[in-house]
């Protein structure tokens, strides 16, 4: 099933009916749909898909250049290396545009550890020549500047995202908009999860049936994502746990985990290099001198795994629900629905400030100080400033927000003329 990735595929084909040859980056964490993606652009496309699955060397690109060899109906040496196979690519006789996909890309750099600089620099002297669309898919965005570079020099560079909250209403029909929002602070957008979501039985028997079940087929997934690509599993776990139970702060995490915030760094940007979670800073820092960095777990269903499922094993692995249902019950909204409803509001805005604000943004992010004071949302042009706060409350419980967030507004430095608004579930 292959739902609402337009603009994507708009970016990709645009890209496509270029004239020369280009190379595509495609960025996003495990599960996410650059798979998917792939398989609906080039449906009906001249394509030599390859896999870069993990296996030896050997193995690897001898498969490679089976699939090269059958798709030229040409026959070809054989090859142990990444650099010997993108020189035979290169010798090929290409007339019609070809996409070429290399698809998990960051399997093949456990092979090779300079697969990239080999791509870049066999791309540069010859296959930038060829009549080709090279696609690379990968699920580690590396902040290493010898990475940043190669990236940069590509004609396009796509991030995916998690699917918009609107995904939900089209899998998972006639549901109130609370088991909507519940159901998107526990699932996210991911298909294969919302497929699996029962309308005849309530939320929590679902998350009983899907998540806490040792037999369920997705039991497991949470841990799965996240060791494919790392070693030290114990030390990213318990990073994700922290920030799971709400420490977005590096020192937090590290009260909370009981080691020094310098050890954390090198740890916490594997994770962000992996799209697992994000840094974010007030939105009048710069990111990279802000020490006020918050870190959040992008997947709601990641979050959700290691807020609750990473913790209860023992108990879960002898079908002991109960206390784990208990736990749910009574922190789920505070702990998980609540920041994915500010999610949801920030995504709307984000996507179409013009419905909601009464001016084009120029940007949109969140703001809060040392002092911990926080709104949720601001956004300004060079002569208006729209701050909102977002509450998974009632309409008179909101109301009360207002001069709250009239008196925080007072903390953020600006001479623009301010605008206000209130979220809630029932109203804004």
């Amino acid at each position: 099933m292959f739902l609402n990735r337009r603009r994507e595929l708009e970016q990709l084909e645009a890209d496509y009916k270029l004239p020369t040859s280009t190379l595509v980056f495609l960025f996003g964490r495990k599960q996410v749909g650059k798979t998917a993606l792939i398989n609906e652009y080039t449906k009906n496309k001249d394509t030599i898909y390859l896999s870069c699955i993990e296996i030896l060397s050997k193995l690897l690109f001898e498969n490679f250049t089976a699939i090269i060899s059958k798709y030229f109906n040409k026959n070809m040496a054989q090859t142990a290396s990444f650099s010997t196979f993108l020189e035979i690519l290169s010798s090929c006789d290409i007339k019609r545009k070809t996409v070429v996909v290399l698809d998990n890309f960051q399997n093949l750099t456990k092979i090779e550890k300079d697969a990239l600089a080999v791509l870049y620099k066999v791309w540069n002297k010859k296959l930038k020549q060829k009549n080709i669309q090279l696609i690379i898919s990968t699920s580690i965005n590396s902040s290493l500047p010898e990475d940043r570079k190669v990236y940069e020099s590509a004609n396009a560079q796509i991030v995916l995202k998690s699917l918009h909250f609107t995904v939900i209403k089209d899998i998972i029909k006639d549901v109130s908009k609370n088991d909507l929002m519940y159901i998107y602070a526990s699932l996210g957008t991911n298909i294969k999860y919302l497929q699996q979501y029962n309308i005849k039985k309530d939320f929590v028997l679902n998350l009983k049936e899907i998540f806490l079940n040792p037999n369920s087929d997705i039991f497991h997934d949470g841990l799965n994502i996240v060791k494919n690509d790392l070693s030290e599993i114990g030390t990213y776990s318990s990073i994700l746990y922290a920030i799971a139970k709400g420490n977005s702060k590096i020192g937090d995490i590290a009260s909370f985990l009981d080691v020094k915030s310098s050890y954390l760094t090198r740890y916490l940007q594997k994770l962000v290099d992996m799209m697992i979670i994000a840094k974010q800073v007030p939105i009048t820092d710069d990111p990279s001198k802000s020490k006020f960095g918050r870190y959040r777990i992008e997947d709601n269903y990641l979050k959700f795994w290691f807020a609750y499922i990473y913790p209860n094993m023992s108990q879960l692995n002898k079908h002991d629900t109960y206390s784990v249902l208990n736990q749910i019950r009574t922190t789920y909204s505070k702990q998980m629905v609540h920041p994915a409803y500010k999610n949801y509001i920030f995504e709307l805005i984000n996507n179409a400030p013009e419905q909601f604000l009464s001016f084009t943004p120029i940007k949109i992010g969140r703001w809060w100080n040392n002092k911990d004071k926080e709104i949720d949302i601001v956004a300004y042009n060079n002569s208006e400033i729209t701050f909102i706060d977002c509450k998974w409350r009632t309409k008179e419980t909101a109301s009360q927000s207002y001069e709250i967030l009239k008196q925080k507004s007072r903390l953020f430095d600006t001479v623009l003329n301010k605008n206000f608004i209130i979220f809630s579930k029932t109203a804004h």
